[in-house]
């Protein structure tokens, strides 16, 4: 079963501060969560997508699929997961998972599905 086997969502939402451009702050967003469809309403950057193949990748690109199941087990909750990423972070094409509050906001990201747990443990293995 592999990841697109499973029926997802995500949800993506972002501050726009009046000094940032927003098509650089799409685009910075995109390099994580491609194919997505992406809308500004109000000051706020707003995403929805069936794609996280390339969150995947990043997550083995940077060695960090055993902190990052931790870490999203940790904050799933009966069909759904939601964490924060660092906006700088995402910016570089990196994941930092965030707890706090950040000088530029963070990347709040909400992933839904009937079976979180399992989908988590696809995000998170080793590709063979």
């Amino acid at each position: 079963m592999g990841l697109n086997d499973f029926d997802f969502k995500v949800k993506i939402r972002c501050p726009l501060y009046p000094t940032e451009d927003k098509e650089t702050l799409i685009f910075c967003l995109s390099n994580i969560f491609p194919k997505t469809e992406w809308e500004i309403k109000e000051e706020e950057v707003v995403g929805g997508s069936r794609y996280l193949t390339r969150f995947k990748m990043i997550l083995e690109e940077m060695k960090i699929r055993d902190t990052a199941r931790d870490y999203l087990r940790k904050n799933a909750s009966e069909n759904e997961c939601s964490f924060i990423l660092s906006k700088q972070a995402t910016c570089n094409e990196k994941i930092n998972f965030s707890q706090q509050d950040q000088p530029l906001g963070g990347v709040e990201v909400k992933i839904i599905c009937d079976d979180i747990l399992l989908l988590i443990d696809k995000l998170t293995e080793v590709d063979e």
